[in-house]
C-alpha cells in the first residue's frame, strides 16, 4: 500500500503544482492563502495570521497592507479591546477568492475533458477519497480538527462554507 500511496501522492503533488503555476498572478501565494484563512476563520490579529501562515510579523504586515490597498482586506478595531486591531476579509476579497477558485477549477475541468470516459469515471469514483484527504488536511497532528477547510469543490457538501 505504501508504494501505491507514493504514486498517488506524486500525482497529486504534480497536479497541485500545475494549479499553482496556472493561477492568477495578481497575488502571491501567501497573500491568497491569508485571504483564504481570513475567510475560513474570521477576523484575526496580525500576529496570529503571521503564525498561521508561517511568516514573520513584518512580512504579514506587508501582505495585509497589499490586501488592504487592493480592497481585499480591512483592519478593524476589536470591539472588546479598542487597542487591538484585527484583519478581516472584505466582500471584494471574497469575490477574488471565488474567481481564483473558479479559474483553478477551469484548469482541471479542461484537462478532465481530454480524458477517456473510463479515466473520467475513475476520477469521479475517487472524489470521496479526495474530499476525505482535504478534510484530513485540516487536522492537527494529534487528530483534532483545526477549522473547516475553505475552497471546497463546487457541488460538494461544504462548497462555499466559511
Amino acid at each position: 500500500m505504501t508504494g501505491d500511496s507514493g504514486i498517488v501522492g506524486e500525482a497529486l503533488s504534480a497536479l497541485a503544482s500545475l494549479a499553482v503555476r496556472r493561477r492568477n498572478r495578481e497575488l502571491s501565494l501567501t497573500a491568497e492563502s491569508t485571504l483564504a484563512t481570513l475567510e475560513r476563520t474570521g477576523p484575526q490579529r496580525l500576529t496570529d495570521l503571521a503564525r498561521s501562515e508561517g511568516v514573520t510579523q513584518p512580512s504579514m504586515t506587508s501582505v495585509v497592507s497589499q490586501l488592504q490597498d487592493l480592497g481585499f482586506a480591512e483592519r478593524l478595531r476589536d470591539p472588546a479591546d479598542g487597542r487591538v486591531v484585527r484583519v478581516a476579509i472584505t466582500q471584494a476579497g471574497r469575490r477574488y477568492l471565488t474567481a481564483a477558485r473558479r479559474a483553478g477549477t477551469a484548469v482541471f475541468t479542461a484537462l478532465i475533458g481530454k480524458l477517456t470516459e473510463q479515466e473520467a469515471a475513475a476520477l469521479r469514483a475517487a472524489v470521496p477519497a479526495l474530499r476525505r484527504l482535504r478534510d484530513l488536511s485540516a487536522e492537527t497532528p494529534d487528530g483534532q480538527t483545526r477549522l473547516p477547510v475553505a475552497a471546497a469543490a463546487p457541488g460538494s457538501r461544504t462548497a462555499g462554507a466559511p
